[in-house]
This record gives structure tokens, sequence and C-alpha cells, in this order.
């Protein structure tokens, strides 16, 4: 009786510790669920960072041909958003086609010539200034003056600035710009003259015209009369 009562109990330990030992052991089912899935990777698949290059320069074409629209159709707002582009390439096409469509009619170019001069960001470029001198030429004042070389020193072209300086002089010794003072001449050519880019205002042309200026300076306080 007793051999049978420590039998049993030997049994009854024996399917514990295995009913134990089956519940700690994963089952391949389970274990198949608790992997990553694994990622094929193909022969041409592309990397995330190349398709999103990809991408960025399609949309940055896309928002050229948009700007390049704007601007042909006459919309000034295109060349603020142009340089919010920080591509000066982009900001050259825009302009381009800014002056393009200034050149038919003297209305679109006052237009324009007034956005950029009353801008603290926006640049010309020499097509821009040429334009305006111009047009300068037909009826100068003492407001078209100071436009006509604030948009020549934003051209950051020392040879345009240098031809509207001394278009200027030219005038002023002529009597046709009876207005400015010699004092007021020098003055304005000077502060203009630092709106030109850095880079203007080094260099072959940039030294040529520091010369030009020093040379008018001496010729304009010459012509001011003693106080």
């Amino acid at each position: 009786m007793v051999a049978i009562i420590i039998i049993s109990f030997l049994a009854l330990m024996g399917a514990a510790f295995s009913i134990y030992f089956w519940q700690r052991t994963p089952s391949n089912a389970a274990s198949s669920r608790d992997l990553p899935p694994r990622q094929s990777a193909g022969l041409f698949d592309v990397s995330e960072p190349a398709a999103l290059a990809e991408r960025q320069v399609a949309d940055a074409s896309k928002r050229r041909a948009e700007l390049l629209a704007r601007a042909k159709g006459g919309d000034l707002d295109a060349l603020p958003a142009a340089l919010s582009e920080q591509d000066a390439k982009v900001y050259g096409d825009i302009l381009d086609a800014l002056v393009e469509w200034a050149s038919h009619r003297q209305e679109n170019l006052n237009a324009l010539v007034s956005h950029v001069s009353k801008s603290n960001e926006l640049r010309a470029n020499k097509q821009l200034a040429e334009r305006l001198i111009d047009t300068w030429k037909t009826a100068p004042d003492r407001r078209s003056t100071t436009e006509m070389l604030h948009i020549a020193a934003l051209s950051d072209d020392a040879e345009t600035y240098q031809q509207a300086v001394e278009l200027v002089v030219s005038f002023w010794q002529r009597g046709r710009l009876t207005r400015f003072s010699a004092e007021e001449l020098a003055e304005l050519f000077e502060s203009q003259y630092w709106i030109l880019a850095p880079e203007a205002r080094r260099g072959g042309a940039g030294f040529a015209l520091k010369r030009k200026l020093a040379g008018i300076r001496r010729e304009l306080a010459a012509a001011t009369p003693a106080r």
C-alpha cells in the first residue's frame, strides 16, 4: 500500500514538472510572431536619402517654373519669393524675366524699379540699371537721379555704377541738374557707393571706380563756393 502511494506521488511530481517546462518553452509559431519582418532589398531599390534628394530637386524645379510664369506675367511678388529660395541663379532668372516684362511699357519699368528700390533686401542687375539709365537721360530730375543711382548701385556692378555717376556729373556740368549742389552730389555718390556689394567694390573694376570717385569728389569740392 505504501509503495502504491509513493509511486503515485512520484508520478504526480513528474507530471507537474513536465507541465512547468512545457509552459517555459515558446512554440515555433510564437517565436516566428515575435521576430520583426524581414526587409527585402531588391537589386534596384533606391535608398531613402537618394529618393529624398530627387524629390527635393523636382520640387525646386517646379517652384522655379511657377515663379518664372508669374514673373513673365508681371507679378512683382515673384522676386521676393525667388529670394527666399536662396539660389542666386533662380533669383537672376526671375529678375531677368521681370526686366523683359518691364521693357514693354514705361509703367512696367517704373513699377519694377519702385518695387526694388523700396525693398531692403532685393537687388537689381546690370540689365535693369541700363534700362533705367536710358530712361533717365530723357528727363533727369532730382528724384529720378537719386533713384537711378540707387538702382545702379544695387546692380552690384562697379562699371555700371561708374557709368551712372559719370552721366550725372556730365548732366550737372551742362546745367541740366540745377537742383543739386556740388556738395549734395558728392554725398549722394558716396552714400550709394556703399550699397554696392563688397565683392563689387573689390577687384580691377572696383579699384577703377574708387579712383574715379576720388577724382570727381575733388572736382566737386573745387566747384563748391567757399563759405
